[in-house]
C-alpha cells in the first residue's frame, strides 16, 4: 500500500512548474527503505558469490521467489515465519527475487510485495536473466528452497510444497544445523 501512495504521489504535478513530477524505481526503493526499512538489493553473480562467502558458518535458506507466482508469494509468510523463530547467528534467511530486472513495474511491484509482508530478511534481485539464473542456482522451477549447512554445501532443496511446505522447511533446517561445521 505504501509504494502505490508513492506512486499516485509520483504522478502528481509540481506546482512550481507545471510539470509532471515522475519518480524513478530507485526514488521509490529509497522512500520504502526509509519508512519500512525492506529493501530489496540488486546483485550480480560476482557480488552474489561474496554476500554467500560471508555467511560461512551459518545455515543458510534462500528462497527463490517472482512477485507473479502465486505458490511463490503463498509459501513466503512460512520463510518468514521461520526466521522469527529462528536464532539470527544460526540461521540466514535470504529471499532471491526473480523477478524481470529491466522492468520497473515487476521491480515496485516486488517491493511492494517485500513492504506489505514485512519482510525483515535480506531480500536481493539478481541482475541477470532468468535463463542464467536458473542453470547457475540449479533451479528447475519457482518457488524453490535451498537449503546449505554451516560448510556451505547443499543440505536439501524444497520446492512447491503445499500446505508441508512450513513443516518440511523446517525439518531440513534443523538437520543442517545438525551438521557440524566442518574445518
Amino acid at each position: 500500500m505504501a509504494i502505490s501512495a508513492l506512486l499516485l504521489a509520483g504522478c502528481s504535478r509540481d506546482s512550481s512548474s507545471g510539470t509532471p513530477n515522475r519518480e524513478t524505481a530507485e526514488d521509490i526503493r529509497e522512500q520504502i527503505v526509509t519508512e519500512t526499512g525492506i529493501d530489496l538489493v540488486p546483485l550480480d553473480f560476482f557480488d552474489w558469490d561474496l554476500t554467500l562467502s560471508d555467511l560461512a558458518g551459518q545455515v543458510v535458506v534462500m528462497h527463490f521467489w517472482a512477485s507473479w507466482c502465486v505458490p511463490c508469494t503463498e509459501g513466503f509468510s512460512a520463510i518468514l515465519d521461520a526466521s522469527n523463530n529462528l536464532p539470527v547467528e544460526d540461521v540466514r534467511f535470504i529471499s532471491v527475487n526473480l523477478d524481470d530486472y529491466l522492468d520497473e513495474e515487476s521491480y515496485i511491484s516486488a517491493l511492494d510485495f517485500l513492504s506489505f509482508s514485512n519482510a525483515q530478511i535480506e531480500n536481493y534481485q539478481l541482475q541477470h536473466d532468468l535463463l542464467e539464473i536458473y542453470s547457475f542456482f540449479g533451479l528447475e522451477n519457482i518457488p524453490t528452497t535451498i537449503i546449505y549447512a554451516r560448510s556451505g554445501s547443499e543440505q536439501g532443496r524444497l520446492g512447491n510444497e503445499g500446505d508441508l511446505f512450513e513443516p518440511l522447511l523446517l525439518q531440513a533446517i534443523n538437520q543442517a544445523l545438525a551438521v557440524p561445521l566442518e574445518e
